[in-house]
């Protein structure tokens, strides 16, 4: 085997040829980071195998970040790709690596989170320790290699560990709707009946998504987005293109909201009718109307009721915001087999819309017809207790009925150990 910087179309192959291939290691994610300024450098493994013919047996976008003003630090993100059962491979490319990098002398260091489970889990309960977890850990303490104990909430320059995934296999959408919980199936049911579509944003709209992060910081625990970070976002609109990268938004239009609530009723007040004059001729013959008939009359008066509340609430809003609301947005970004949902906002005071859940249903649908596995939802902390920071973002996360996935984490290799250590590269 050797160890060779791959020419993007060859590293673009081999990405494409993965059953999973996490985002940040993809070319044009790549290309987004160079762009800022970053250089990137695709390097891998080639055996040339029996036949003569090359083959990369593994791979990595590795970021070369500036460190000190002279001195650059590697890294890669959730890589490199690997076939991690096999030892000796593993073994190979990280000690091939870091002979590649000494070769520029400014480079100090190696920062890499591998996208390897640690443990296996059930919803958010352990289930078993994953053993390549333990023989990665063995190679990289004879690599001279050490895990980075802190996380992502502790430094900006550590990668999330656990993230929350569901795993759509060979599911239709009727599957995998069934296989959420009540709360997501109500949400999904509700496309086509309240008067809210979903479209994708273009990166001409991106300042809808914009106003409603902001707007979503302002009134939420979630953190700040900077002016930078929006301008990164941005970049992957447009560079990874409209099948990879997208901006769904979930919009009410008042308008058709009303005029299927108008319908609505129209279909129930004669239902209302005839069973108000059954009652009526039943009392006139002293008997009671029939239960069923009782509580499929008590079904419609109720419903009756919610739709007048609905179009008061639609005139409302319509009267203060307009025909045309935006009610809420995500970020996605699709790699081989993979959607990762990133981030989302949406305004409080129109959640009865099911904004959100008719995101994620649009987005269902997506993933199903691309031939998408993997329907991750990305970060949570990692504590499972309901005094977690992250408590209401991992229950939302749950109504989907996804399992954690626990990485190994954020390791640091030293190129030049003494050099590394005194700038303050490690740990």
């Amino acid at each position: 085997m050797r160890f060779v910087r791959l020419s993007e179309s060859a590293y673009t192959a081999f990405a494409q040829s993965q059953d999973r291939f996490f985002y940040t290691q993809l070319p044009s994610y790549a290309a987004v980071r160079r762009a800022e300024g970053y250089d990137v450098e695709f390097v891998g493994l080639v055996d040339d195998g029996a036949t003569g013919r090359e083959q990369v047996v593994a791979a990595a976008a590795v970021l070369l970040q500036p460190w000190k003003r002279l001195f650059r630090r590697a890294t890669i993100a959730y890589g490199p790709h690997l076939d991690w059962s096999d030892a000796e491979l593993v073994a190979t490319f990280f000690a091939q690596l870091k002979l590649f990098l000494a070769k520029d002398r400014r480079i100090v260091s190696l920062r890499f989170n591998p996208l390897l489970s640690r443990r296996f889990y059930e919803d958010i309960t352990p289930t078993e320790d994953n053993p390549q977890a333990f023989v990665f850990d063995q190679i990289m303490g004879a690599l001279g290699a050490s895990r980075v104990e802190r996380e992502f909430y502790d430094s900006s320059d550590i990668q999330m560990r656990y993230v929350y995934v569901k795993d759509l296999g060979s599911m239709s959408f009727p599957d995998a709707m069934a296989s959420c919980g009540q709360v997501v199936r109500t949400g999904f049911n509700r496309k086509g009946t309240n008067g809210v579509e979903v479209r994708f944003l273009t990166p001409e709209e991106f300042p809808d998504f914009e106003q409603i992060m902001n707007y979503t910081a302002e009134h939420t625990a979630m953190h700040n987005i900077s002016i930078n970070a929006f301008s990164f976002y941005r970049d992957l609109l447009e560079q990874l293109g409209p099948e990879n990268c997208m901006l769904p938004a979930a919009y009410l239009n008042c308008d058709k909201a009303l005029e299927l609530i108008t319908a609505e009723r129209q279909d129930i007040l004669p239902k209302v009718a005839e069973l108000q004059e059954r009652e009526a001729q039943a009392e006139a013959e002293g008997r009671n109307l029939g239960k069923k008939q009782r509580n499929t009359l008590k079904e419609y008066r109720t419903r009756l009721e919610l739709l007048d509340r609905r179009e008061e609430e639609t005139r409302a809003i319509q009267e203060h915001d307009g025909n045309e609301v935006l009610l809420a947005a995500g970020f996605f970004i699709h790699s081989p087999h993979e959607l990762v949902y990133l981030l989302s906002g949406s305004y409080s005071q129109y959640q009865s819309y099911y904004g959100i859940y008719l995101i994620h249903r649009a987005m269902f649908e997506w993933a199903i017809a691309h031939d998408v596995r993997w329907y991750n939802f990305f970060g949570i902390t990692g504590d499972f207790t309901e005094q977690a920071s992250d408590a209401g973002v991992l229950h939302f996360k749950r109504q989907f009925k996804g399992n954690v996935e626990e990485y190994v984490g954020t390791y640091d290799l030293p190129v030049r150990p003494m050099l590394s250590k005194a700038l303050g590269a490690l740990g």
